[in-house]
């Protein structure tokens, strides 16, 4: 009966549109359906060229995805899923083909390209799923753009994935994989000057635009990660628009040039002042782009950079997407007052509510644990469970309902939320539903309080309960300790202590995921309490 109820409220949030393709998908298969004719492409000088990625093929014989080597054995290595199939996903996906030393390894990928054309008959295999081809038509479009040297069979190839991917977009699953299928047909489109899919994409770009980009510039799906990833989409876009303006859309370009502004400044206030990625639902460093590589390419397309940050401590409420960050020069705070994604499309929610995280200068000090892998593992589970996250658990369960590798069933609601400037410091306060119940549980109220050198955090609860947990992941950079009733927290430039007396309180050895595929130790503070309010204060002065 559990399972039921998990799946019921899963299930009930699904658009009738994804019920209806899953359906579709079960009964009908993708076929090419459009015939290749030779075609003179030309390369446009207003194409601007960027390169974005470290590189991962490493000659024929090895790769590194998700910071894992692996031996490579061709044509068995297309579909071996042996180190997990995200990681052979990377394999066709052919990023190398933009990493930064490309313009080193023309032969090498067009070599590459062949042996994968050889290898992967039409529509078996990973390669042929359409969030792949997506990826790998746009890759491959940018770096012949960028003067990769193809030939007629690479067009060729490339011209059937699209027709293929044209009768498999993934609108059973909406969201980022339905984002990059329309771009990839648009690129298709447009270079092979094929209207039917250019139009296909374009109207669907115009709905999914305003759809999956919220008016605060957030990407919906509330990832920093995936953020920084739709971001380079949209800059991607803009760039072949202007490259082929004969073939594009004046209001398609102006929809771009309305959401890229305001995606850079959201994407600017999620990263911390290391300039990387937060760890909030899905997110882990060294899979998009760096913030400093999507700048410089955009600077490149002519979008400016937002004002550099100040002493002062500065308050951005994201109010459509939820987050609250403060911040100046020297100290950056992010709050998950969010909801936990679209109701539709979940799958990469933590169960975060009220999280936050917390850096001083360049030094990260309380962390979310991150992403290390998906799948279906405990592992994966584990990651995205309100255990794994700076915040409060309560009576041993999850804030929402997260199941499997991509579902959530039950989702914690905000309840309410406001924030505010109060003599220099920054107030911010929100509460959830996650822990409600038909007869009876709690609503968890956060509020935080920031100034320049001290945090309170005051957690309190409406209802019954047994027992709550607060938790406080801490970097593994620093030095962590208990002395008394004292909590010392010491990095390279700064010390914070913060008095603990008369709490319930133990150090714990945890394990941060910076990255895919990376466990590093590191200390987790747990405040245990059944009273209805929880308060405590870190203090800390720099070197």
């Amino acid at each position: 009966m559990t399972k039921f109820f998990l799946l019921f409220n899963t299930v009930k949030y699904l658009k009738p549109i994804q019920l209806f393709y899953r359906l579709y998908r079960t009964l009908f298969k993708p076929k090419v359906t459009d015939s290749w004719r030779r075609k003179e492409l030309n390369q446009t000088s207003l194409w601007i060229h960027h390169t974005f990625y470290d590189e991962t093929l490493l000659g024929f014989e090895e790769a590194n995805f998700l910071n894992c080597n692996r031996p490579l054995s061709f044509p068995e290595s297309w579909n071996d899923e042996s180190p997990g199939k995200l990681w052979v996903y990377n394999l066709h996906y052919f990023e190398d083909f933009l990493c930064h030393a490309s313009s080193n390894k023309e032969k090498f990928h067009i070599d590459f390209f062949d042996k994968w054309i050889d290898g992967n008959p039409l529509g078996k295999g990973n390669g042929w799923e359409p969030y792949p081809i997506s990826l790998r038509i746009s890759n491959v479009l940018k770096a012949w753009l960028g003067g990769l040297n193809l030939q007629e069979r690479h067009f060729q190839s490339i011209y059937m994935q699209a027709s293929f991917l044209s009768n498999d977009l993934e609108k059973h699953l909406l969201g980022n994989h339905y984002f990059v299928n329309l771009k990839a047909l648009l690129f298709a489109g447009i270079v092979f000057d094929k209207q039917t899919w250019s139009e296909v994409a374009i109207n669907g770009l115009l709905k999914e635009i305003p759809e999956q980009i919220n008016t605060d510039g957030g990407y919906f799906e509330l990832t920093p990660m995936y953020h920084s990833m739709i971001l380079v989409d949209m800059l991607d876009m803009y760039n072949l628009l202007r490259a082929f303006p004969e073939r594009s859309s004046k209001e398609f370009i102006d929809l771009i040039e309305l959401y890229v502004p305001k995606m850079i400044w959201f994407m600017e206030q999620m990263h911390h002042l290391d300039g990387e990625v937060s760890f909030f639902n899905d997110s882990a460093i060294g899979i998009a782009p760096s913030k400093n590589t999507i700048m410089s390419y955009a600077k490149k397309l002519g979008f400016e950079p937002s004002l550099e940050q100040t002493d002062s401590l500065l308050l951005e409420d994201f109010a459509d997407s939820g987050y609250m960050v403060a911040s100046s020069e020297k100290l950056k705070l992010i709050f998950d007052a969010a909801r936990v994604g679209p109701d539709y499309i979940p799958g990469h929610a933590h169960a975060d509510t009220l999280s936050f995280e917390l850096s001083i200068g360049k030094e990260r000090v309380i962390v979310n644990s991150g992403t290390s892998q998906y799948g279906m593992s405990e592992q994966r589970l584990l990651e995205r469970k309100t255990v794994s996250h700076n915040t409060v658990e309560i009576d041993g369960k999850d804030s929402s309902q997260v199941w499997s590798g991509f579902r959530v069933a039950k989702r914690a609601k905000i309840t309410e939320r406001r924030c505010r400037v109060d003599s220099g410091n920054i107030l911010m306060e929100a509460a959830h539903d996650g822990y409600k119940t038909l007869f009876g549980g709690v609503i968890h109220k956060r509020f935080l309080d920031l100034s320049c050198d001290t945090l309170t955090i005051k957690d309190s609860f409406s209802g019954v309960y047994n027992s709550a947990v607060s938790r406080f992941y801490f970097h593994p950079s620093l030095k962590v300790f208990l002395d008394d009733d004292i909590l010392h927290v010491v990095g390279d430039a700064f010390k914070m202590k913060s008095n603990l007396s008369g709490l319930d309180v133990s150090l714990k050895s945890t394990k941060w995921h910076p990255e895919f595929g990376v466990s590093i130790p590191n200390s987790c503070l747990n405040i245990k309490t059944s009273d209805s309010n929880l308060e405590l204060t870190f203090e800390w002065k720099t070197k």
